[in-house]
């Protein structure tokens, strides 16, 4: 998975009607690189400063009402 396909699913929930979005969690547990991968990447596709960017385990975004978590894989 990668930022655009991230985005593509979210967008397919969010569009779609008949999915029920109230008090909906998607989770992604995702392998080590990719997931640092992925977390540096939204960071600077959502950050207006220049702030450093620090990796952390557990990632979450809310798109209209949904909630979506990018977990670490623990192996």
């Amino acid at each position: 998975m990668d930022y655009n396909k991230l985005i593509e699913t979210i967008s397919e929930i969010v569009t779609n009607e008949k999915i029920l979005k109230t008090n909906l969690t998607l989770v992604y547990e995702l392998p080590e690189k990719l997931h640092k991968q992925m977390d540096e990447e939204l960071f600077y596709k959502t950050k207006n400063d220049a702030s450093d960017f620090e990796h952390k385990d557990e990632i979450e975004l809310e798109v209209s009402n949904l909630k979506i978590k990018l977990i670490k894989k623990i192996v």
